[in-house]
């Protein structure tokens, strides 16, 4: 290994020699090759359990030793090859450090300061300090954790907080969190008079019975024509380009640095403050919600978006721009994974402004860029049966499909369904 250093070589002979150990022990009592547990590595070699599989996937990719697929616990098997490298290399005479810092899970916790303590996890919502006007007993609340202990019996139990607790977290990381505007501007669109005739008894089953169609995995795709009013009067927006997502080989190992720095405590609430400045948490403004809700497909997935609020279940609200804000953000300072993760698996997504003349007006790299982001969401969510709505400018199709490219319109077909034109057709005069 030429281009290991002196850590990672003493950590792969040292695990190798340990594996090789159980193997002869195997051979003299005749059971032959033999599938070693990874957790009776890690005892023989005195190390972590985790370090030993790192090392141990190392040794794989050099052929030494083989990786059982699919065994619970993880086992692994030497090679010849590996037998022949631990008999010509020494092990080291003792056991070696593994560095904290190659390791992240080696590295200690931070301590939570009284700075950078988040008052919604370190008080409960039932504390006597957040006692709302007009309440004189807010009944039994935990330490903050979440659950209750009983000192007699030395049991515990959930707290009342505990469901909120969990709620805060999920939005945390979803992103595009439902703002008190977007509640607002979600209006009734069976009262909509521009809305297509034939989506009124679609919209109306999802804002009556929201929880049927989530569980369902339903999806629903408007598209608004050039005819409407918001697209006849409206400018054409922009994505944000004060930002760009990681492109050469030095910008992602610096993101990768900063996304491992984010892992300690105090780094998390530093990342969501700069979330919350830079609007990178996926929130839209008050003028992106107004234009939302200036069409009455816009209208129809916001009040689709606050029956599922309303209904206690996993749902973000972004707009193409807001979307890409965030994820551009998030792919530079941490936290990007955490959230792709996020979008792929929640009850619902709701994405709006997805805008042709704004595609087709962006820099090529953008469009790249935010196609495969789409195409990632979009994949995860199908096979996850995840209920996705989009509401999207362009008709007829065909142009709609050529701004996004081929094979992104088709992913998000797969999880939001053929789009369906969600403007009145206009009457003539």
């Amino acid at each position: 290994m030429p281009d290991a250093d002196r850590h990672d070589r003493e950590l792969d002979a040292w695990v190798l020699a340990a594996i090789a150990r159980l193997d002869r022990e195997g051979l003299v009592l005749g059971l032959g090759a033999r599938e070693l547990p990874l957790p009776g590595v890690a005892e023989q070699a005195a190390l972590d359990e985790r370090v030993v599989a790192v090392v141990t996937d190392r040794l794989a990719t050099r052929g030494l030793v083989r990786l059982v697929a699919h065994a619970d616990p993880a086992r692994v098997t030497l090679t010849a090859p590996g037998r022949r490298e631990a008999a010509a290399q020494p092990a080291p005479s003792e056991a070696p450090t593994p560095d904290g810092a190659r390791f992240v899970f080696l590295r200690p916790g931070a301590p939570l300061s009284s700075t950078s303590a988040d008052p919604d996890e370190q008080v409960c919502d039932f504390h006597p300090r957040r006692r709302r006007k007009g309440t004189m007993d807010p009944g039994e609340h935990c330490d903050g954790s979440g659950w209750i202990v009983d000192a007699v019996t030395r049991e515990s139990r959930p707290c009342r907080c505990r469901p909120l607790r969990i709620q805060r977290h999920r939005d945390r990381r979803l992103g595009g969190r439902i703002t008190t505007e977007i509640l607002n501007f979600g209006l009734a669109s069976s009262l909509h008079p521009e809305l297509h005739p034939a989506l009124t008894p679609i919209v109306r089953r999802w804002t009556d019975d929201v929880d049927a169609q989530l569980d369902a995995g339903a999806g629903l795709w408007m598209t608004v024509a050039d005819w409407d009013r918001r697209v006849r009067s409206g400018g054409v927006d922009a994505l944000d380009d004060v930002e760009a997502p990681p492109r050469t080989q030095a910008e992602f190992e610096a993101a990768a640095a900063r996304a491992g720095a984010a892992l300690d405590a105090d780094a998390l609430t530093d990342q969501r403050q700069r979330e919350t400045a830079s609007r990178a948490g996926g929130e839209l403004s008050l003028m992106e919600v107004r234009k939302v809700a200036e069409t009455a497909a816009g209208s129809s997935a916001a009040a689709i978006a606050r029956a599922a609020h309303h209904a206690g279940r996993g749902v973000a609200l972004y707009s193409l721009s807001s979307l890409y804000r965030s994820l551009v953000h998030l792919s530079r300072r941490g936290g990007y994974r955490d959230r792709l993760e996020a979008l792929r698996t929640a009850d619902l997504l709701v994405l709006v402004g997805l805008d042709q003349r704004v595609l087709e007006r962006a820099a090529q790299w953008q469009r790249d860029w935010l196609s495969e982001q789409l195409e990632l969401i979009a994949i995860g969510r199908y096979e996850h049966q995840k209920s996705t709505v989009i509401v999207s400018t362009g008709w007829p199709l065909e142009a709609l499909a050529a701004a996004l490219s081929q094979e992104t319109y088709h992913r998000l077909c797969c999880a939001a369904g053929e789009p369906l034109l969600g403007s009145r057709i206009p009457t003539p005069a």
